[in-house]
């Protein structure tokens, strides 16, 4: 599968010198990468997201220091999800349990039922076809230096 991430121009630097590159734990996001990577079955610290070749876009990534990969990555080390039901997810953890992201904190909160929490979830865990997503969203739990196809460095 064609891949494009956005990534910092060190990343690139682990790539050409041979090494696998492994992203590290979110201070932000950690939660919810943690929630994700339980979801999806992954072994990695943290997800490192990426676009798919020929399909809709999410909001990329792309900074000023950015440099866009473009990896040729085997179709099993890449997990799909739909953009925005990620999206939907990362607003709805902060309602979640500490101990269990199934189970919300209150009840309901802020329009979120028990049942679109579970919808969603259900949703990110599931594996489909590129094209049954209308935005896809690529997921690695590595980039490796084979995989680096072509590179664009953003000034």
């Amino acid at each position: 599968m064609i891949i494009y991430t956005y990534q910092s121009v060190r990343v690139l630097r682990i790539l050409k010198s041979g090494e696998i590159y492994r992203a590290h734990p979110s201070q932000k996001y950690g939660r919810a990468y943690d929630c994700l990577i339980d979801m999806l079955g992954l072994h990695c610290e943290c997800p490192i997201f990426g676009n798919l070749r020929f399909h809709r876009k999410n909001t990329g990534g792309s900074t000023s220091s950015s440099v866009k990969l473009i990896l040729k990555v085997p179709k099993e080390n890449v997990w799909l999800t739909e953009y925005s039901e990620w999206a939907d997810f990362l607003y709805m953890v902060q309602f979640t349990s500490p101990k269990d992201y199934y189970d919300l904190i209150a009840g309901e909160v802020d329009n979120i039922t028990r049942e679109k929490l579970h919808r969603t979830i259900e949703s990110l865990k599931l594996q489909r076809s590129p094209w049954a997503y209308r935005v896809p969203q690529a997921i690695l739990e590595e980039i490796r230096p084979e995989w680096l196809a072509e590179y664009k460095v953003k000034l």
